[in-house]
């Protein structure tokens, strides 16, 4: 099955490359005008943080029903209690320019919830005090504009901090996007130089990375196309990112290396491209069904994050697969033996088969599986 679906990517192999262009282009619009990925995952009720949420909302409930989003500000001062005038005329003073703030629907204080309420917002030693500012509109868009509303107070002589969920997951996220761009920045060009040294071929080097970059435009668009149906959380991209490029580098690199042997094996471009589907096809197709089955097991989570992250790895696995099997043949079909053009020169010498050090290194290993088998699983074991 996998040869004759080789043979037919063979013969439409401009087809199936217009077909993968237009699937970039649907990717990329769906990044910008599919759905919208939520701050976090909302928690269930019987999880901890569900009950943590609970407590919170029981006891510290604002002046007003929220329907939007809140900001939770803490102010304080090492000299004055709350009870003191100074503390409320400064606490007035510092809140004052919110009430011309069309964004801001209520603001709640010590001093206008009810009487029952006001000892949650007045800490034990009697030195800080909650106020719970609520906005109108939800966190997807107040986050925009929330620096602006907090730009607005002067807390004069009171300390202030800024928290709750909004402020939190977008410190969290920041944190994170950092990260993966620095990341990024790292693995793309050591990938892109390990590639080089395996294949002693740019054009060769590239093709694996150039569909790890696919995948990962494909990935992003399904993941923001399901957003249109139901919660996805931010943190999904990051999966996206990291598994897209691993796994569809992987992939082609079986590809890759099989048609490049069936080539200097003196085989057609034809039966190259049937052989390799037939034998490296066939097994990135059940190595992705299982890593896909294994990350659609985090949608069992339901109430977390790391559903919408099971969802999002499912879909890139799937679309790197699917471009392991189209776009990638469909390629090397066109270049045929320019696949090993812009050959190193010194690394651009092929060795005969059954030599090299990787042949070497496996018959060592066979030789000895008892010597090499414990201590791999002892090293197992340990890290288990």
């Amino acid at each position: 099955m996998f040869a004759r679906w080789g043979r037919f990517v063979y013969r439409f192999r401009w087809a199936v490359l217009v077909i993968s262009a237009l699937l970039l282009a649907v990717s990329i619009v769906a990044t910008f005008t599919a759905g919208t990925l939520t701050d976090s995952g909302s928690f269930g009720a019987d999880l901890p943080a569900g009950q943590a949420q609970k407590l919170i909302t029981a006891e510290v409930h604002p002046q007003k029903k929220v329907t939007g989003s809140q900001v939770t500000l803490i102010f304080g001062s090492a000299s004055l209690t709350v009870t003191d005038p100074a503390y409320r005329a400064a606490l007035d003073n510092a809140l004052a320019p919110l009430a011309n703030d069309t964004r801001v629907t209520s603001v709640s204080t010590p001093f206008t919830v009810p009487a029952e309420a006001q000892a949650s917002y007045i800490s034990r030693d009697q030195h800080e005090a909650l106020v719970i500012v609520a906005l109108k509109d939800i966190s997807s868009r107040s986050k925009g504009y929330i620096p602006a509303v907090l730009a607005e107070i002067h807390p004069g002589n009171l300390t202030m901090l800024a928290t709750g969920g909004v402020l939190i997951s977008e410190a969290f996220n920041k944190t994170l996007e950092g990260d993966l761009n620095r990341a990024e920045y790292l693995a793309l060009p050591i990938t892109l130089l390990m590639l080089v040294l395996i294949f002693a071929s740019l054009i060769a080097a590239s093709l694996p990375l150039g569909v790890g970059l696919l995948a990962i435009v494909g990935g992003v668009g399904g993941t923001l196309f399901l957003a249109r149906f139901t919660d996805v959380s931010t943190y999904a991209i990051n999966i996206i990112t990291l598994i897209g490029l691993a796994v569809a580098i992987d992939y082609s690199l079986f590809v890759v290396n099989r048609f490049r042997d069936e080539l200097a094996a003196g085989a057609t471009r034809e039966d190259a491209i049937a052989k390799s589907m037939s034998t490296a096809g066939r097994a990135i197709t059940f190595s992705g069904i299982t890593v896909a089955i294994g990350l659609s097991a985090m949608l069992f989570f339901q109430g977390t994050f790391l559903a919408s992250m099971g969802a999002a790895g499912t879909i890139v696995v799937s679309i790197a697969v699917l471009y392991g099997l189209t776009f990638l043949p469909a390629v090397l079909s066109v270049l045929g033996p320019w696949v090993d053009r812009l050959r190193l020169p010194i690394l651009g010498r092929r060795r005969p088969d059954g030599t090299g050090a990787w042949h070497s290194m496996a018959l060592w290993v066979m030789k000895r599986p008892v010597v090499v088998l414990i201590p791999s699983l002892a090293l197992l074991l340990l890290a288990g």
